[in-house]
């Protein structure tokens, strides 16, 4: 079983952070605190892996205070066909995919129809590695650890998806976001090999909520965070 977090950092009081900047800072604090207490062990070469392209700017703060490198992972959100904005799978630039588990068998696409959208999800994943990479070659080689970070974690699915590829390739996986749904914290928990929220709050509607801003992310944005 992995180990969880939910504690507030002692000198902050929560509601909203001010960006993605901010959270990731708090993230990084939180971590540090961490380790200062013994509570976690990070031996070996590590890299901050921020999912793309709102955990890039988690990440890029996260990276800073700890210097440490930072990536990303190429994942992508397979959203319901009625809805799109809500996770009904994610899969990972690996090939690796999930599917929702909250989610009822009646609700789902045919299992075909869902090969069918993780197939798309994974181009698009593909694309992305090739839009935000370029000729940079992934910091992850010879990496012992990452510490996984985003914005948030609402259904936590993509996380989950990337979680296992990095997992696939033989690496300790701890995952830290500034907000966590209780569904998420579920999943994240027993996947990761250690997950750590700042804030799990009772009443979860959607990641934004919890910042003052929560801009889109451009593309060459994240691009110069990395």
């Amino acid at each position: 079983m992995a180990g969880f977090l939910d504690e507030a950092p002692r000198d902050r009081s929560w509601g909203r952070f001010k960006n993605r900047y901010d959270a990731g800072r708090a993230i990084a604090a939180k971590i540090q605190e961490e380790i200062n207490a013994g509570n976690l062990d990070l031996e070996g070469k590590g890299v901050v892996i921020g999912l793309p392209r709102g955990g890039l700017e988690v990440g890029y703060a996260v990276a800073n205070d700890l210097k440490l490198p930072l990536d990303f992972r190429s994942v992508k959100k397979v959203g319901h066909p009625m809805q799109p904005e809500f996770a009904i799978g994610a899969v990972d630039i690996s090939g690796i995919s999930m599917s929702n588990p909250f989610v009822s068998p009646a609700e789902m696409p045919s299992d075909e129809e869902f090969e069918r959208m993780v197939e798309r999800a994974l181009t698009q994943a593909r694309k992305m590695e090739v839009d935000l990479r370029g000729d940079r070659e992934s910091r992850l080689k010879d990496a012992d650890w990452c510490l996984v970070v985003d914005d948030g974690a609402a259904t936590g699915l993509t996380l989950l998806a990337a979680v296992g590829g990095l997992k696939s390739e033989g690496l300790k996986v701890i995952v830290a976001v500034p907000v966590s749904s209780d569904q998420a914290k579920k999943l994240l928990s027993e996947a990761a090999d250690r997950f750590i929220a700042l804030m799990v709050p009772d009443h979860f509607g959607a990641v934004g909520q919890f910042y003052d801003d929560f801009s889109q992310v451009p593309l060459e944005d994240a691009r110069k965070f990395l």
